[in-house]
């Protein structure tokens, strides 16, 4: 674990690599992970290993749409646990699941260029999102990752626990602000990024990019959840705004646009 900012605004992630870069001309990619790095979103990729009555899968929906995020995930792992399904299952398909088409590609051109980090902010956790970073060798390309921390516990089963528990943001669950992190990673004089990319697709991607400056770029998914929105906070954004639909798409604009 690593904190990155100071006393007042810090935040921790689990440390790939170190930052090794320094300059002025420096850059920060971070990621969302569920339809944005992957095509698809884990926790309902694993929950497809369930047996789900109709009342358990309107229970998990329900709590979704209240956006009671942690207790939804606990909730899946309990009736994982309940039903016999262990860690190395819900792994196994976690290793499994498809990118978004070309995201892989822009992922590695841009480990390539020694100007730029790059790093995961998601509100999944921590051991799906290694375990498919490494079945598909691109563990070593991130300098961190900032979500939920997760382990096997001693019985076989999936732990996750919240990164934070926090109250300040109602554009975000209580887990994690994204937009903190953002902030506090923007602020810290150590890394002294002049810009940061900031790619995703959901509501919860939203406060990240409110917090945002002129130099910075938003990179929102086509058609999904963020971009349905938009029009109600575009006056509101700063960053310069980028829409694409698949990686391959978001590779071209951010090569046009002078980005890369």
């Amino acid at each position: 674990m690593i904190a990155i900012g100071n006393s007042v605004s810090a935040v921790y992630g689990t440390v790939l690599r170190r930052i090794q870069i320094r300059g002025k001309h420096r850059l920060l990619a971070t990621f969302d992970f569920d339809n944005t790095i992957i095509n698809g979103d884990c926790y309902e990729a694993v929950g497809r290993l369930l047996n789900q009555p109709q009342e358990t899968t309107e229970k998990l929906t329900t709590l979704i749409k209240e956006r009671n995020w942690i207790i939804y995930m606990q909730s899946v792992v309990k009736l994982m646990h309940e039903q016999g399904v262990n860690s190395t299952e819900m792994l196994q398909q976690v290793r499994h699941l498809p990118e978004v088409p070309g995201m892989m590609c822009l992922l590695r051109r841009l480990a390539n260029k020694s100007s730029i980090d790059m790093c995961i902010l998601s509100d999944a956790n921590s051991l799906f999102i290694t375990e498919w970073l490494k079945a598909n060798k691109l563990d070593d390309i991130f300098t961190a990752i900032y979500t939920n921390p997760a382990r096997v516990g001693n019985d076989g089963y999936l732990q996750v626990d919240p990164y934070e528990q926090q109250t300040h943001c109602d554009l975000c669950p209580k887990n994690l602000c994204k937009g903190s992190v953002i902030k506090a990673l923007m602020n810290c004089t150590e890394n002294n990024f002049n810009r940061i990319i900031y790619v995703g697709d959901s509501c919860n991607d939203l406060c990240p990019i409110l917090c945002m400056r002129q130099q910075d770029v938003a990179c929102i998914r086509r058609d999904e959840e963020l971009h349905k929105k938009l029009p109600s906070y575009v006056d509101n954004i700063r960053a310069q705004v980028l829409i694409w639909r698949d990686g391959h798409e978001l590779q071209h604009q951010l090569v046009s646009s002078g980005i890369l």
